[in-house]
């Protein structure tokens, strides 16, 4: 016998009018068709073709067991927080939307974002980003979990790098801080 694991992110969507759900399924697409989506309320013909149409696997019968306290995730938000200043050891910051960080990141510091995130600063503390795509600059001692995936330094050659979620996995590339104009 054999027996694999997996670790599977789930979007619980209730849906409370077809308009309403086919406008954030259209928003957000891209993401979802990804993740196993769990939606409750009534699946009308139109909302059954929608899923069928663009390859979204869903279910409406499904047991979580967790916290109900848990946090919802917001998606594709427009807020942009913006920090200024260096994020020193020991602090915790924790962003529900996109985040730009215009300094360095120190060994001990931890920062959560569920939106997208960029960093032009050094980043020598913990990275943990749910987004679409992260551009960072990190050091051997930095630690990067992108979308639930830890990155492994090798892949960052202690360069400014891009980090994206293409769908079927996590692409780094590193990338030049100031276009080169021909």
């Amino acid at each position: 016998m054999k027996v694999k694991q997996y670790s599977i992110k789930v979007f619980e969507i209730n849906i409370e009018s077809q308009s309403s759900f086919l406008a954030f399924m259209d928003k957000n697409i891209i993401m979802l068709r990804h993740y196993l989506i769990y939606l409750k309320g009534e699946i009308t013909p139109a909302i059954q073709e929608y899923l069928d149409t663009n390859d979204v696997t869903y279910t409406t019968h499904l047991n979580l067991r967790g916290n109900k306290e848990q946090q919802e995730l917001i998606l594709k938000q427009s807020d942009l927080k913006i920090i200024d200043e260096i994020v020193r050891s020991g602090q915790d910051i924790r962003v529900e939307s996109d985040l730009l960080v215009l300094n360095r990141v120190n060994s001990g510091a931890k920062i959560y974002v569920e939106g997208n995130l960029i960093i032009t600063g050094i980043v020598d503390g913990m990275l943990f980003c749910n987004g679409d795509f992260m551009l960072v600059h990190t050091s051997p001692k930095a630690m990067i979990v992108f979308n639930g995936v830890e990155i492994d330094g090798s892949l960052l050659q202690n360069k400014f790098n891009k980090i994206i979620f293409n769908g079927d996995e996590i692409l780094v590339s590193p990338i030049e801080k100031e276009p080169k104009w021909a």
